[in-house]
């Protein structure tokens, strides 16, 4: 505690000027390219020649000798550390210099993306990209500074709509320029393309999802009868704290204009721009925002456990911004938490967990734990100003504050219900909830779309990210995007997809799935819990059965001579996982009943993960899975294997002409040279066919056979 209070109120050195001037202006972009001239057009000299300023990497934050007091022994540090010194690097591939010069000027030709330039948002693309020059988020140059500049590449903008809210929690429309960074897509040349994915932090939302979850429901679990509050903060600019190293930054460049009236010598109004901050649009600035923030929710959690910090002696700096505590009635009941199967420590009453740019708190609001209450409010508040540079006085340019003051007044208030993470926690009645805006948006966009006779990329891309975003609570729901995502792969093969019956099926389940999103879904049902019921299954090629591991409740069914042609071993494994738990499920008394049905190599849920199969490459794998499971077991069954037949010859040719067609071609002469006409060998007993794929095999191992000969006779070792 001793160096959290020497770091909160030791001085910060303000950064000074530089050379650069900060003004969406042609006379600043002339300015601008003519520093970089003095510097050989290369930014990293021209940074470098302008030392503590605020294009020096770290400007944002504390000096790093206060940070290594205070973080060194976090894991994230080291990078985040020379992040702070060098700027952030992506771990990008190169390009030849005549291929970039090449695409450069293809991009200088082709301009931004429709989405920025309509007249209703270009001028609030013109206002924004105002405000982020005037922040010093990036340095304005001429086209000719653009041609000449060392590593320059440029990507176009678009325009984001999005949602945000107002002080008071209103919700309200918000506009974000993005960069596209992977504008070279399908050449496989963008900067977000060349990147090694493996090199980057991973970051999973739905692992900070889970956890604030069990977080919860461990301290109901622990306190039945006790409320759980919850507050959240935001980073205001977050991407925009931290600055990229000069050769990344001259990678990502952006083009806008100035004003008419506003022109170069030459009488045009084209400006470009250096984003020399982590840009939105660039695959690795989550992760490398989260080396960050990570720190940052750590160590506000370090402050919420500190029974030596007592925020009415040493108080964050926005302190007087957060509301009192919100309480629901006292005659609202509690919901119960049923056992889990990831315990936390049994005295843990609170803790910190977060997203990229948004953490969340939640606290046990009980009497003794009061201190932990007040300590909840001020969190994440003093511990973003623990790590970055209090806003000065004397600041070179104009600067908002690190901490969103706008919506801490909206959610910093410690209440029991709170959105977080896009999705609506109540702690009350424990449960999870999809917000009703978007529940009535995307609703809107699935009815509309049913309408449709095709989709867009950019549609089906969309849509399934939201439906994505209800996987989160509702896992298996996600099985049921397989054949709305087959769309977004065709539309982005060849620009529109028309909408199949089976996915308008799949649309009209998934406004269901909506509805019941949000009328809210039990943490209970999220999180890893003990299983209610256990059951066993297996299947082979006689038949197939399971049983109740607690209650011994069994059964088995023996298949006909037909039925044992028909399906693949696996999935008739994951038919009997279904029966087995349809069977037993009804007597499980649990109020929210958890089933694990174990096969011999996976469980049915786990098949079900997997199970996204293509539906023309894998009809009745995915028909099976997409099975209405409110008919009876030995209905669905029996109605599988009367479909057998037609799905053999609708499905598995096309699956095989579609996908294996090279191979399909060689095994249909290898057929004509044996003197065969039964490429499906539905003559042929199970010891012949045998005997003939052995032979196909071989000969195709061994290189002696040639689909281009005339029929012969073929011997085989098998």
């Amino acid at each position: 505690m001793t160096i959290v209070r020497k770091t909160a109120t030791a001085p910060c050195p303000t950064p000074g000027h530089s050379e650069f001037r900060f003004e969406l202006t042609q006379s600043a972009a002339a300015h601008n390219s003519a520093v970089l001239a003095k510097h050989s057009y290369d930014l990293d000299k021209a940074i470098r020649a302008n030392p503590n300023s605020i294009v020096s990497p770290g400007s944002e934050l504390r000096p790093i000798s206060q940070l290594d007091q205070l973080l060194a022994h976090h894991p994230n540090y080291p990078r985040f550390r020379a992040n702070s010194i060098d700027g952030i690097s992506y771990p990008a591939q190169e390009i030849d210099e005549r291929t970039r010069l090449s695409d450069l000027e293809t991009q200088l030709a082709r301009g931004n993306h429709k989405s920025a330039l309509t007249p209703e948002a270009e001028p609030i693309v013109n206002k924004l990209f105002k405000q982020d020059a005037e922040l010093g988020y990036l340095i304005t140059i001429t086209k000719t500074c653009i041609r000449k500049l060392k590593h320059a590449e440029v990507y176009p903008l678009g325009l984001q709509h999005q949602l945000t809210i107002d002080e008071a929690g209103n919700q309200m429309p918000k506009k974000r320029v993005t960069h596209d960074l992977s504008n070279q897509k399908k050449r496989g040349r963008s900067i977000n393309q060349r990147i090694d994915e493996e090199l980057i932090p991973s970051t999973m939302y739905g692992h900070a999802l889970q956890r604030f979850a069990h977080l919860i429901h461990h301290i109901r679990r622990q306190n039945p009868n006790e409320r759980i509050l919850i507050c959240k903060s935001d980073f205001e600019k977050a991407y925009r704290r931290l600055h990229t190293n000069a050769e990344i930054a001259s990678k990502c460049i952006a083009t806008w204009h100035t004003e008419k009236n506003d022109e170069d010598e030459d009488g045009n109004n084209f400006i470009g721009a250096i984003l020399n901050r982590l840009p939105f649009g660039s695959s690795p600035a989550p992760a490398e925002f989260s080396i960050a923030s990570e720190m940052i929710f750590d160590l506000a959690n370090d402050l919420l456990h500190c029974p030596h910090w007592t925020p009415a002696t040493l108080p964050s700096p926005h302190d007087n911004l957060l509301p009192q505590p919100a309480r629901l009635a006292d005659d609202i009941p509690f919901g119960h938490a049923l056992e889990p199967d990831v315990h936390l420590p049994p005295s843990q009453k609170a803790g910190v967990d977060g997203f990229i740019d948004d953490g969340a708190v939640a606290v046990l609001d009980s009497n003794e734990n009061q201190p932990m209450v007040n300590r909840a409010r001020q969190a994440l508040g003093m511990a973003t100003h623990l790590v970055f540079r209090p806003v000065a006085d004397d600041e070179p340019i104009q600067r908002p504050d690190p901490q969103s003051l706008r919506k801490l007044k909206a959610e910093g208030q410690l209440r029991e219900t709170l959105i977080f993470l896009g999705w609506e926690f109540q702690t009350r009645p424990l449960l999870i909830a999809l917000p009703n805006d978007k529940a009535r948006a995307w609703t809107r966009q699935i009815i509309r779309t049913l309408t449709m006779v095709s989709i867009t990329w950019d549609d089906a891309k969309t849509l399934v990210g939201r439906l994505n975003h209800v996987g989160y609570v509702i896992p298996s729901a996600r099985h049921f995007l397989n054949r709305i995502r087959r769309l977004e792969r065709i539309a982005d093969a060849h620009g529109r997809a028309m909408i199949t019956e089976g996915a308008r099926d799949d649309l009209l389940l998934w406004v269901k799935f909506l509805r019941r999103a949000r009328r809210g879904i039990s943490i209970n049902s999220i999180i890893f819990r003990v299983p209610t019921t256990v059951t066993v299954s297996d299947a082979s090629e006689h038949g197939m059965g399971g049983f109740d591991l607690r209650s011994g409740r069994a059964w088995r069914y023996e298949f006909t001579k037909e039925e044992r042609e028909v399906f693949t071993l696996n999935l008739k494994e994951f038919i009997a996982a279904i029966i087995t738990g349809q069977l037993n499920l009804p007597h499980d008394t649990c109020p929210f009943p958890c089933l694990l049905a174990i096969g011999d190599s996976t469980c049915s849920a786990g098949w079900q993960h997997k199970s996204n199969f293509d539906p023309d490459l894998g009809p009745m794998h995915a028909e099976a899975a997409h099975e209405d499971r409110t008919s009876t077991p030995r209905a669905n069954l029996l109605d599988w294997i009367a479909r057998s037949e037609e799905a053999q010859k609708e499905g598995v040719t096309a699956a095989t002409h579609s996908q294996y067609a090279r191979s399909w071609r060689h095994w249909l002469a290898f057929q004509q040279q044996c003197g065969l006409s039964d490429p499906y060998m539905d003559n042929l007993d199970p010891p012949d066919k045998v005997q003939l794929l052995g032979a196909f095999m071989h000969a195709v191992r061994c290189g002696t056979f040639n689909p281009f000969l005339p029929r012969h006779k073929v011997r085989t070792s098998t």
